[in-house]
Formats: C-alpha cells, sequence, structure tokens
C-alpha cells in the first residue's frame, strides 16, 4: 500500500508497506529532513547518517531504499526516532496502525 510521510522540518517523502512482511520501501525521489538527531537518546542516529550517505543526494533519495519496518523507515525520513505506525498515512490522512486493523 502506498503511504506518506510529510514533516514541518521539511521531509515529504513516499513509501510502499507490505503489510505481509511488514516491511517499507522508501521511493525514489523522496525528501528527507536535513537533519539527524544525534543525542543519545537516538540510538539509530549513526545507522540513519549510513543510509543517507549511501541512499541520498542531499536532501534526495536517489534509489528505492527498503527496511525491515515502518519506523525504521520513517527513522530514515525524519532524522529521529519516529514510530511508523502513526506517521505513515494513507492520501486520506488515515494512519498506518488504522488502515491495518480495518
Amino acid at each position: 500500500m502506498e503511504l506518506y510521510l510529510k514533516t514541518k522540518a521539511g521531509a515529504n517523502a513516499v513509501g510502499e508497506y507490505d503489510p505481509i512482511t511488514k516491511a517499507m520501501v522508501v521511493r525514489k525521489g523522496s525528501i528527507v529532513a536535513s537533519g539527524v538527531h544525534t543525542d543519545g537518546k537516538f540510538r539509530s542516529a549513526s545507522s540513519v547518517i549510513k543510509y543517507r550517505e549511501q541512499y541520498c543526494n542531499g536532501l534526495k533519495v536517489k534509489q528505492d531504499v527498503a527496511f525491515k519496518s515502518a519506523s525504521t523507515a520513517a527513522n530514515f525520513v525524519t532524522g529521529r526516532s519516529t514510530n511508523g505506525l502513526i506517521t505513515w498515512k494513507n492520501s486520506d490522512g488515515v494512519i498506518l496502525k488504522s488502515l491495518l486493523s480495518e
């Protein structure tokens, strides 16, 4: 299912979620937030930085990137610890968590 993640920090991403595998692909052309929170509370900061160096040209995702979960994909897009079940939404604004419970 196609989902979207937009933030006030400028992130604007399109993703494809597979409810069977629970994997998420962030699509080429998506825009990630400019910063990555490197404080001690965000344990995934180093991996987000590594993924961005590999898969982004500036803030633009240069190829589809697969993640094992919606939250890991959301962390990549937002640069901070993010609950993907509530930040990814469909075109009607319905959160992923609600879509999965239908």
